[in-house]
Order: structure tokens, then sequence, then C-alpha cells
């Protein structure tokens, strides 16, 4: 990495009882501009926490007396430091004691020894999602690799939203999972909610390929929609091994639990947040999915069909169900896959229109909405037209909202 490339005035708090470690730990971090604040011990951290206000801790987990997991826990036990991302480190490279460090709430696990530029990509990895929405897929049907050089890219729908304690909460598997698994395969271990929101191919192709499935010591919940006559498990393991792909389910070494949901009142807690699901309108059960945290929210539709005379000349039925759902929401990423014209033709197939979301968003007023699930077939001045549309639906109704097209590779901070 080159020098000055950290994050000029980012604090970091070092605690590890070897002056030796410590001292190459300040030097490293502080010549790529971090400002950082040693203690040879876990002692009295909260009063040096709420002296120097430290961006993230690198600690030993070895220390005399108060060692690293007992700090990362009562850190992340306390609602003032909870937000504050622990790097863990340790001569010990055993799973068992990763996954300690992980059950603690460890943002990250470095093995000692450990070389500069580890440390420098590990901080800036922790420091860079804390709070973000990152898409690594954005079209809906099929990737189009044709696309891939264009604004929007070319894979297929999975988003993935960090949250502090380094949770990873992943939204569909399309193709764009494998490109998030390959970004996220060093950062072992992981814990991971992934949240289908139905199984059509385009959400569910990528799956195979998300790397961190097959690394010992990662935890990861898979969530979708219940199927009366099927287990999700045997839906996943239906489309992996035999017939459709070379490598079984029993290949992964991570550990992995299976979760099926429904749509209901009352919200699901998972790995601590806040999570509520909505029926939408698609062929098949199909879920729409909000995540509430630290006073901010998400709601991630991407396959739901608004029907015009549900949106016009009022909100009614399934529209207003989901303008519900998404109402006061941070972020709304929604489907909206064709233009006026061709959702005329296209009626039924599951998908929705600009003035069809126009008319959703300006009920919902979200701080930001998001149209997501580019048809495969469209260029970027395409997209950006159904996005004109969509913008005329808010005009033509008297509201200003803050409006995109889902971009692949982009990232949001909440």
């Amino acid at each position: 990495m080159a020098a000055g490339s950290g994050p000029v005035g980012k604090r970091v708090l070092v605690l590890d009882d070897s002056n030796v470690v410590r001292t190459l730990i300040r030097r490293v971090l502080t010549e790529q501009g971090y400002e950082v604040r040693e203690n040879a011990s876990g002692e009295n951290v909260e009063r040096l926490i709420d002296e120097f206000k430290p961006d993230v801790v690198v600690s030993d987990i070895m220390m005399p007396g108060r060692n690293g997991i007992d700090v990362c826990r009562a850190l992340q036990a306390d609602p003032t430091t909870a937000e504050i991302p622990v790097i863990l480190a340790s001569a010990k490279s055993f799973d068992a004691d990763k996954r300690a460090a992980l059950s603690a709430g460890a943002a990250a696990y470095l093995v000692k020894p450990f070389t500069p530029d580890a440390l420098l990509k590990t901080v800036a990895n922790v420091l860079g999602r804390q709070f973000g929405l990152t898409v690594w897929g954005c079209r809906g049907s099929i990737p189009s690799p044709e696309r891939a050089w264009g604004k929007y890219g070319g894979n297929t729908s999975c988003v993935d939203l960090v949250l502090p304690g380094q949770r990873h909460f992943v939204f569909d598997a399309g193709t764009g999972i494998r490109i998030l698994g390959n970004d996220l395969i060093s950062q072992s271990p992981l814990r991971i909610a992934l949240f289908f929101t139905h199984y059509h191919w385009d959400h569910t192709q990528g799956l195979p390929f998300f790397k961190p499935l097959y690394v010992p010591g990662n935890e990861i919940h898979i969530y979708g929609p219940e199927d009366r006559d099927t287990a999700m498990s045997t839906t996943i393991a239906n489309a992996m091994g035999g017939k459709y792909f070379p490598v079984s389910i029993e290949a992964f070494r991570a550990s992995v639990r299976y979760v099926s949901l429904q749509e209901q009142t009352e919200p699901h807690d998972v790995l601590g947040v806040s999570v509520s699901t909505l029926e939408t309108l698609h062929p098949g059960t199909t879920l729409a999915y909000r995540i509430e945290y630290g006073g901010r929210s998400v709601v991630y539709a991407p396959d739901n069909e608004l029907l015009p005379e549900t949106c016009d000349p009022e909100l009614d039925a399934e529209a207003l169900r989901i303008a519900e759902f998404a109402k006061g929401a941070t972020v709304l990423l929604h489907d909206c896959q064709y233009s006026q014209q061709e959702y005329k033709m296209k009626r039924g197939w599951g998908h929705s229109c600009g003035d069809a979301l126009a008319a959703v968003a300006a009920h919902a007023m979200p701080g930001r909405t998001v149209l997501f699930h580019h048809d495969p077939d469209h260029s970027d001045e395409q997209v950006e037209a159904i996005h004109t549309e969509f913008r005329a639906g808010l005009e033509k109704r008297g509201v200003t909202l803050q409006s995109e097209c889902a971009r692949e590779g982009s990232t949001l901070l909440l």
C-alpha cells in the first residue's frame, strides 16, 4: 500500500502487552496518516475510549488480566461503544479461537505475526464498511455479460448490508454474490445472514460460488420464504449436486443454518437486528425485507409488480401494503425493470415500471429510492430513461425525493 493512502485523522487504539508489537503497529499506522494511542493491557479501556474516541480498536487476545475477548465483549455490550469495531489479534490460528472472537463481536481477526499490508488492509476494510450498503449485482432475470463494463453492470441480484460488529446481511445470491465472496474470503471469521427473496435462478445461481461457505470457522445463517411442500435446505440441495451442479451442499465447511420465513406481523430477531417480512406480488412465494438498526432502515423488494390500477388515482391493495411497509425507510430498493410502454406488454410478469413506483415512493417517503432489477437487455441509456419516468411520476404528484438507479459496485453509507 502506498504511503499516505490511509484516512487522515482516523484514530486507532492499540492494546497489546508486547512493546515490540505496539511499536510496529504504531509505526505502520502513523505512516499512513492514522492517529494512534497505545495501552499495554485491557484495563481501563473505557476511560481511554472516552478520552481518545477511537474509530477502531486493535487488541491482542492473550493479555494478562483482562484479555482481548473480554474487552471486545464488554465494548459490544455497551450501547455507547457498540459501534466501535474491534480487531482481535493472536498467535492462535485455530478455528475455535476465531469462532470465539466472532461470538464476542470482533470485526476481524489477525493472526500473528501479520505483515504491515495485512494490518493496513484489515483496518481499512473495517473502517470502510461499518454501516453501508453495497450493490454487487442489480440485473434481473439473467446475467448480461455484455453489460458488465457499462455503468450498471451485468450481474444479477446481490446486496450486502454491513452493520457494526462486521455483521453481513446479504440479500439474494444472484451472480453478484461470487464477487462479494471473493472480496470477503480473506476476512475470516465471518458472521453472515443470507436472505433469499425467492428461489428463481437469477437470485440463487451464484450460491455455489460463494467462497465463504467453504471456509471453516465462518457462521452463515440462510433465510428464505417457506415452502409448505419442500424444506428450504432441500430446495438449495436440489440446486447443487446431482444433475445441476457438480458440488453438493455437503462440501460446505462453514457452520450453516437454514431458517424458513413467512410474512408475519412481528419482526424476526437476526443477529440482534430487527428484520420484517412482507409477501410481494411475484410468481411463487416472494418476500420483501425491512431491516431496522440504530434508527436507520433498509427495505429490499427486488421483485414486486405494482399494478397501475392500485396506484392511481390513489394507492390501494398490494401497492398500499408495500408503501406502508416501506414508510419512512432510510433506503428503499425496489423493482423497476420496465418502462411504462414495456409494462403494457409484460403485465403479469411480476415486475414494475417507474410511474407506479413513484406512486409508492410518494406515499412511503423514503430517504432515498434506488431503482433495482434492471432488464438484462437494457442499455445504460434505457435504465436511465426509466429513472426519468420515475422522476416525472414524482413531479406530477408534487413530491421531491432523492433517487438513483442501482449501480453494481456502488456503496451507500447509512
